[in-house]
């Protein structure tokens, strides 16, 4: 055999050799990518972790919100805070001299966080139809206490856009305006 055959021979076994261990290495790692991808949708569809904390319920007391505290159960992102805040303070039962927001049977239909600090409060009566009737303070004190409660615990809200049945009224009885974003209103605060 000729030295230019061997060496030729040499080069097509040490091509071969390479081709063969990137196919083998190259077909070794897909399974780990695989099972990579796999875990993390596993990590993903995991349910979010619950947190317990204290809520900051403002509710009517004559003529001012007074707080009362409440355990609330969340997830700790602030959309889902905003939903167990809500909820909280519609089921909220307070005793004397503090009442309940509105009467039985007004629910949250939807509550949303904006990107822009502006929190949406869609309320429903259970049976449909137009809000509890109220006189011009009790009115006042209810809008204002969604208002309040949202703002004293979710520091990423700035404002409050309430809805009813999802369309933002002009007022919910006539007596309040709620054509517009609501922000704090530090007279109907008790001291």
């Amino acid at each position: 055999m000729s030295r230019r055959a061997a060496t030729l021979l040499v080069a097509v076994c040490a091509l071969t050799l390479l081709a063969t261990f990137w196919l083998f290495r190259r077909s070794a790692a897909a399974p780990e990518v695989a099972v990579a991808a796999e875990t993390e949708a596993v990590e993903t569809t995991a349910a979010p972790v619950r947190v317990r904390w204290t809520a900051r319920l403002h509710l009517p007391a004559e003529l001012r919100l007074e707080v009362e505290e409440a355990e609330v159960e969340s997830a700790g992102e602030p959309a889902a805070r905003l939903v167990a805040l809500v909820d909280a303070l519609l089921a909220a039962r307070p005793a004397a001299p503090r009442s309940p927001l509105f009467p039985t049977g007004v629910r949250a239909r939807k509550v949303l966080l904006g990107a822009d600090g502006t929190a949406y409060v869609d309320l429903a009566a259970e049976e449909g139809g137009e809000p509890p009737g109220a006189g011009s303070t009790e009115e006042l004190l209810r809008v204002y206490g969604v208002v309040h409660t949202v703002l004293d615990n979710l520091p990423e809200a700035e404002r409050v856009v309430l809805l009813w049945n999802g369309v933002q009224r002009p007022s919910l009885g006539g007596h309040v305006d709620t054509g517009h974003a609501l922000r704090w209103r530090p007279e109907l605060a008790a001291p």
